[in-house]
């Protein structure tokens, strides 16, 4: 017969091992429970990221083909699934700006820029957007673009480096508010025409147009000088550099230009004109090398006929009209100069002084320039006269 501790023994060992197994299981359900509810944790928000990821993809599409308006409500509809996606925010800005929402949008942009002050993206849509705003926001604009060019792309820097300083360029001289924003102008595009290679065409012409924006006659035509030493033939090249020629007053060269290139481009009005005056002071000037005396004599004769011909119409005209007094004496004045030297400066004078020709042509630069002080600007074989006296004063320098 068994004893009572046997059988004690015996009951309990079942038992003990039926609370462990309870444990066990208990155990292995609740880290069944964790994991099956950290998985289903992960594919909500990865659903969501999802759907975040194709309102994005809408928006981006909806802003390339120029639906600003959808755009903005496909990035917001992104943020909602993910709020803290710095490239939602960015694009939400951008979309802001292109609906015309232009403070939102920046409040945006400064806070994303407080997280990434070196982002060359966000600081170029900052400076965009302060170009938008008017000239008080040019001192913005200006900090803006400097800080994009200056800072962190992360695909192809120095080409987008170029595109951005172009633009930025391109805004200093489509707003010359100021002398300081003309002064920024030249500093930018001498920038620009440094960091542009030379075995790119087609910055090379857009460094070259800028240069001529800004007046910088030399060294525009430097540039197109080195475009024509690769083709000769290049009509965007041959046309600036007549241009810059024709400023710089070596119009001799700009004539060379203008003539190497086709007639209907010659024709276009700009160069048209130019082209005209350059061959009509070519035609006129006595001070052109290898003339000889008689045609020095000719010409300078001619453009004294012209001269006191302007002179006199001009006063004629202008007599009688408020204020003629004073402008009228002094180009009167000049006039009577011219006749009391016409003895010394006829043909046979100046075919025997030759040294004569200078001072009948000074005054030929004052009749015209006083002329066109009391009546504009003159037109036609005067306005050559008047512009050969304005470069040969060092005005077209």
């Amino acid at each position: 017969m068994a004893s009572p501790s046997s059988l004690t023994s015996h009951s309990a060992g079942p038992r003990k091992y039926s609370r462990e197994l309870v444990l066990l299981t208990t155990v292995l359900l609740l880290l069944l429970g964790t994991i099956f509810t950290a998985f289903a944790t992960r594919m909500y928000h990865k659903k969501y990221h999802v759907l975040g990821d194709a309102w994005f993809a809408r928006g981006q599409a909806s802003f390339q083909s120029g639906d600003a308006q959808t755009a903005l409500t496909d990035f917001r509809n992104a943020l909602i699934y993910n709020p803290t996606n710095a490239n939602f925010q960015f694009h939400l800005a951008q979309a802001l700006a292109g609906t015309g929402r232009n403070e939102e949008a920046r409040a945006y942009l400064v806070n994303l820029l407080s997280e990434s002050p070196g982002s060359g993206q966000i600081n170029l849509e900052l400076a965009r957007i302060a170009t938008r705003t008017g000239p008080k926001a040019m001192p913005d604009a200006v900090r803006y673009y400097h800080a994009a060019i200056y800072g962190e792309w992360d695909t192809d820097p120095i080409a987008t480096r170029w595109q951005i300083r172009r633009e930025f360029c391109e805004y200093l001289l489509d707003h010359p508010a100021t002398n300081q924003a003309t002064n920024q102008a030249e500093s930018e595009v001498i920038a620009l025409a440094d960091n542009t290679s030379p075995d790119d065409v087609a910055e090379q012409k857009v460094a070259g147009s800028l240069l001529l924006r800004t007046r910088m006659w030399s060294r525009a035509l430097q540039e197109f000088q080195t475009l024509l030493a690769h083709d000769p033939h290049d009509e965007d090249a041959l046309a600036g550099a007549a241009t810059a020629a024709f400023n710089l007053a070596q119009y001799s060269r700009a004539a060379e230009y203008f003539d190497r290139l086709p007639r209907e481009r010659r024709a276009e009005p700009d160069l048209a004109a130019m082209y005209a005056t350059s061959r009509d002071i070519l035609s006129a000037s006595p001070f052109l090398s290898g003339l000889t005396t008689d045609e020095k004599v000719k010409r300078t004769a001619i453009a004294l006929e012209r001269a006191e011909a302007r002179a006199n119409d001009c006063i004629r005209r202008s007599d009688g009209t408020p204020a003629a007094g004073a402008e009228n004496s002094a180009l009167q004045e000049e006039l009577a100069t011219t006749n009391r030297m016409a003895s010394d400066w006829t043909e046979r004078n100046l075919r025997k002084f030759p040294e004569r020709i200078e001072p009948a042509m000074s005054s030929v630069f004052k009749l015209e320039d006083l002329a066109g002080e009391r009546c504009g600007e003159p037109q036609g074989p005067d306005y050559a006269l008047w512009q050969l006296g304005r470069s040969r004063g060092g005005n077209g320098r």
